[in-house]
């Protein structure tokens, strides 16, 4: 009787392993599922994520540009406007230095014919006296 308990032991064993076994393979398949569409989920929602974030970068960049370039066109006007000033600064800077040296020019063309109106009276006084003091020796 014991072979017989043990060959039903030995069989119910085999069938409560076949039963773990299947078990155990309906476990791992029904959680292998629950996996795969857990993951499928979430490789979805970081798509999107991601997707939302090079949008949103895109976006970012066109505006930035915008900005950079907005910037740059105002810089650009204040640049031209800012050469022009100079540029009219330096010709009223010119206009006026060369009314400047034309003054000084004038002025020192008037102080030499002075000078020499004084020389030439000098001299003609020198000669008047000469002559008077000549005309002295003369008559003595």
């Amino acid at each position: 009787m014991t072979d017989i308990s043990h060959l039903k032991s030995q069989r119910f064993k085999a069938s409560e392993e076949k039963r773990y076994n299947f078990e155990l393979k309906k476990l791992r398949s029904e959680n292998n599922k629950v996996y795969e569409t857990e993951v499928k989920r979430y490789e979805n929602m970081l798509g999107r994520m991601r997707s939302e974030y090079e949008t949103k970068l895109t976006g970012l960049e066109a505006e930035l540009e915008q900005k950079l370039n907005l910037v740059r066109s105002r810089h650009e006007m204040r640049l031209q406007g800012e050469n022009k000033r100079l540029s009219e600064e330096l010709s009223n800077l010119k206009t006026t230095h060369s009314q400047q040296i034309a003054e000084v020019s004038e002025s020192q063309q008037n102080e030499l014919q002075n000078m020499k109106e004084s020389h030439r009276d000098t001299l003609e006084n020198a000669r008047e006296k000469f002559i008077k003091q000549k005309a002295k020796f003369e008559t003595a």
